[in-house]
């Protein structure tokens, strides 16, 4: 039992989960044809007294030639009829149908039919493919969206598998002053001829949708005066990237995504479009202008600062009165000692070598020379006597004592 069927008169598909309110039933003069096949269908239960709920049948009731075809039909069309509710129900949206621009039963492209919005003064035709056909295809699809919605914006949702989402490592970015991590996908044939024509390339994940934006990696140039060496970064801080926006440019190496919720697309009024995501990309390309200001900027200081050699040290000056008599060798040397920098000390002579040279007794102090002009007394050869205590005071004689000692010496 068949649920859609390509309606030739209005060239769009039909659905009888939609109603069959002014469609005939019967052949109808071959009006309805098989999407999968392409054979001429008949609309039964379209009859208020009919007692079976209304389908389209083939002749004879043989049913499809490609029965596996026509059940991938349904199964997307199951996702293009839940979209079209979903946008139904946002805010703002004024008008909503099913259209099938282009299309041709008897050279199919194998896209479902697409949704039609109005938002405001805004027109959006909603692609939901379960798979996307090959690049003429699309190239036609997008063709009769130009013909016969002009102006109109062209938008693709896409789903996130293996085919359609060939994801990469997470892209790290510096937003609104703190790191996040955007997915990174690397865009196949299909999606690139999508957006080099004009369409926009969102994935869906449920509630959420996912909006690229353009990676192009580069290397800073060496320009004069700056330094790109000895940063001690784990990278090379010449490798850096260029966001491209609202679109992924042609050239782009990989394209990053930023997940905004799905009811945002029409928060703004007569607009259908992802302002969130594209305020997004305005603050990564300002954290982007900065970064590349500030490596220019480091990379000059650090030529700076290598180029520039380092400053001698500050010596003390000693001033001289020319009215003051000549200094003695001795305190010349001493004067030398404060204001001429220190020598490395000379390596040490081998035992025995100098020994003839030397007086017995004499030592020289380690780190002087003969240059200096101090002379220094020998050293004595034994240790000094030992200094004797002073003795207490005698007290004076008394009187008696003294007239003694004088009667004594007579």
């Amino acid at each position: 039992m068949g649920r859609s069927a390509w309606d030739t008169e209005r060239r769009a598909t039909v659905w009888v989960d939609d109603g069959v309110e002014g469609l005939p039933s019967g052949m109808a003069g071959g009006r309805y044809r098989c999407r999968a096949c392409g054979e001429w269908l008949v609309l039964k239960g379209a009859r208020p007294s009919a007692k079976v709920q209304p389908h389209f049948a083939h002749r004879g009731n043989d049913g499809c030639s490609r029965p596996e075809h026509e059940a991938l039909l349904d199964a997307a069309d199951e996702v293009v009829l839940h979209l079209r509710e979903q946008i139904r129900a946002l805010p703002g949206v004024t008008h909503c149908a099913t259209a099938s621009p282009g299309e041709d039963p008897e050279h199919s492209s194998g896209l479902p039919p697409a949704v039609l919005a109005r938002c405001g003064t805004t027109t959006v035709v909603i692609e939901a493919p379960s798979a996307l056909p090959g690049p003429e295809a699309i190239r036609r699809r997008i063709r009769a969206v130009r013909d016969e919605h002009a102006g109109a914006g062209h938008v693709w949702f896409l789903k996130r598998d293996l085919a359609q989402f060939q994801q990469l490592a997470p892209h790290p970015v510096w937003l609104r002053g703190q790191k996040a991590l955007h997915e990174q996908v690397a865009p196949n044939e299909l999606q690139k001829a999508i957006n080099e024509a004009g369409g926009h390339v969102y994935w869906l994940d449920g509630k959420a949708v996912l909006v690229p934006y353009g990676i192009r990696r580069f290397q800073h140039p060496v320009q004069p005066g700056q330094d790109w060496t000895n940063w001690k970064w784990r990278s090379d801080p010449r490798d850096d990237w260029r966001i491209s926006k609202p679109r992924p440019a042609p050239d782009a190496d990989t394209w990053g995504l930023v997940p905004v919720a799905f009811v945002s697309l029409t928060r703004t009024r007569g607009a259908f479009r992802p302002a969130d995501a594209y305020q997004v990309m305005d603050d990564l390309y300002a954290a982007q202008e900065r970064r590349i200001t500030w490596r220019n900027e480091h990379a000059r200081e650090v030529y700076a600062a290598r180029a520039t050699p380092p400053a001698e040290p500050e010596t003390e000056a000693v001033p001289v009165d020319p009215q003051s008599p000549p200094r003695s060798p001795v305190v010349a040397a001493g004067l030398r000692t404060r204001t001429e920098p220190v020598p490395e000390p000379e390596q040490e002579a081998l035992p025995g070598a100098g020994a003839a040279e030397q007086p017995a007794g004499v030592t020289r102090p380690a780190g002087t020379g003969t240059s200096a002009g101090i002379v220094l007394p020998p050293r004595p050869a034994g240790p000094p006597p030992p200094v004797p205590a002073p003795s207490a005071p005698v007290p004076a004689p008394r009187l008696w004592q003294r007239l003694v000692r004088f009667a004594r010496r007579r």
